[in-house]
């Protein structure tokens, strides 16, 4: 079994964190293959407010982080504050302890890198590259992708105006990673086309 979860915050963008969720939860429910994936929203809380004002409610605890094997941050408004949150650095930087690998969506990655996790490139929004570097000292322009960028410690996507949802993208990462068989199928279902490798 493969423990996926997806982290929600207060501010974080619905295509974000939709677009990821959304796939995770077609490929463990894809019946065609025994996929051995199980998909869960986790939060600091019980509810957050997305930054669309979306209230969700009933989330999983981040102690569901403690049996994670892929842990995927989305982006939004809210992920600066997300990345001074001394809790949320502990939990994404205890999750990549443990070995769970790590999936950043846009904005997602001011987290990873505020927690620590060191890849030796990273993808956000083109707008956010001296964001990144002020919340990560460490990360220089050269450091910076663009679209997705797959590095053994993470795997980011961002700055790609001419693609599909970014979270999408990220979620068939995941998929060809830990339910290959699932890919052809949550494609079909959602009638998109999955990134090129």
């Amino acid at each position: 079994m493969t423990a996926v979860r997806v982290l929600a915050y207060e501010g974080v963008d619905e295509l974000d964190l939709f677009g990821a969720l959304a796939p995770l939860d077609k490929g463990a429910r894809c019946t065609q293959h025994d996929n051995g994936l199980e998909v869960a929203l986790v939060a600091p809380g019980p509810d957050v407010t997305t930054s669309g004002g979306t209230r969700l409610t009933g989330i999983a605890s981040l102690d569901a982080l403690a049996d994670c094997d892929v842990l995927v941050v989305p982006g939004g408004r809210g992920a600066e504050a997300a990345a001074a949150s001394e809790r949320l650095r502990t939990a994404v930087r205890d999750t990549a302890a443990r070995g769970a690998e790590l999936f950043a969506v846009c904005t997602g990655v001011l987290l990873v890198a505020a927690a620590g996790v060191r890849a030796g490139r990273l993808a956000v929004h083109a707008d956010k590259h001296q964001l990144l570097r002020t919340v990560a000292p460490g990360v220089r322009e050269a450091d910076i992708g663009r679209g997705l960028v797959r590095d053994p410690a993470l795997v980011s996507i961002g700055g790609l105006a001419d693609r599909g949802l970014k979270g999408t993208d990220i979620a068939f990462e995941v998929l060809r990673r830990h339910a290959p068989g699932c890919v052809g199928c949550v494609a079909r279902r959602m009638e998109v086309v999955p990134p090129a490798l």
